[in-house]
């Protein structure tokens, strides 16, 4: 890599990541809501990963539509629809239910509150992730969730707007696998919104078609360079880093997976599944027409 380019794939993720929670934080200082404060940071992160993956792309051949943007621009409207009007309003309905009953069982608050805050989203971070690393190494393990998370996995490159690429199914159990136990717990409204743009963040930068370069913050966070051994179409190592905004409980688990004699694969996707649909209407209807691409072919009993 030239030096410019070097210095680029260093920066770039931490640069991105510490300035979209800084502008949130400012904007819910000024009196933003903090659900409000999210959208823009996340837009902007959108608008400058497609950007840069056009002049500065880590495959060329990752540059080009392989009839899939119109797919994954369906999964980014559905996925976000989903998740402002069904899964917030269910998830609110049901932890208000729960921490009351914990609340009146536990007089004493479960949430470090007086934390400051960046110590607050760190520890909610890591708390959360325990239970998205569970729910996303269970869908690769349980046949039933995997029909669902599988969507995810048919991805044939990787660029940041698959970020977005989730069965409405697995959506929802990744969005309650954390967002529950935070809110059982007691972390408030900032807290969440801060989790919820880092996951948002994170998740473009971690699927982007950037040369991006961590070093030793790939013992921390779940980035690119990790992620992208996760969509190989060898199982073994497609088996691994399980993590989606931390790797912590990979090194905990014994899944993290980075070797350092060879880059990750270039081609990704999913194993032995060449028929699997390609379209928005299919990959949704994909978990209940399993038989017809299954390899081997399965028969629902």
């Amino acid at each position: 890599m030239s030096v410019a380019r070097t210095a680029f794939a260093w920066t770039v993720f931490p640069i991105g990541l510490c300035s979209t929670v800084a502008a949130a934080m400012a904007m819910m200082e000024r009196g933003v809501a903090p659900e409000a404060a999210l959208y823009f940071p996340i837009l902007i992160s959108y608008a400058a990963v497609l950007t840069l993956e056009r002049f500065l792309p880590l495959h060329q051949s990752w540059k080009h539509s392989r009839g899939d943007v119109h797919v994954d621009i369906g999964h980014a409207v559905v996925s976000g629809g989903v998740t402002l009007m069904l899964l917030r309003p269910l998830m609110l309905a049901l932890t208000v239910v729960v921490a009351a009953w914990l609340s009146a069982a536990i007089p004493v608050s479960l949430w470090p509150t007086h934390w400051n805050l960046i110590a607050q989203l760190v520890l909610a971070l890591i708390v959360g992730e325990f239970f998205l690393y569970w729910a996303h190494r269970l869908g690769h393990t349980i046949p039933l969730l995997w029909r669902f998370h599988a969507v995810h996995h048919s991805a044939p490159r990787l660029y940041g707007l698959n970020a977005a690429r989730f069965h409405p199914v697995d959506l929802a159990i990744s969005y309650y696998a954390p967002w529950v136990a935070l809110v059982v717990l007691g972390a408030d409204g900032r807290v969440l919104a801060l989790f919820g743009l880092v996951a948002a963040v994170h998740g473009i930068f971690q699927h982007t078609n950037l040369p991006i370069r961590c070093g030793p913050l790939n013992w921390f966070f779940s980035m690119a360079e990790l992620h992208r051994w996760h969509h190989s179409r060898v199982l073994e190592e497609a088996n691994t880093n399980y993590g989606q905004n931390l790797i912590v409980w990979d090194v905990v688990f014994g899944t993290r997976f980075l070797p350092k004699d060879r880059e990750p694969p270039e081609d990704v996707g999913l194993h032995g599944m060449p028929d699997f649909p390609m379209d928005y209407v299919g990959q949704v209807l994909s978990p209940i027409q399993w038989a017809r691409f299954a390899d081997p072919p399965e028969t629902d009993s």
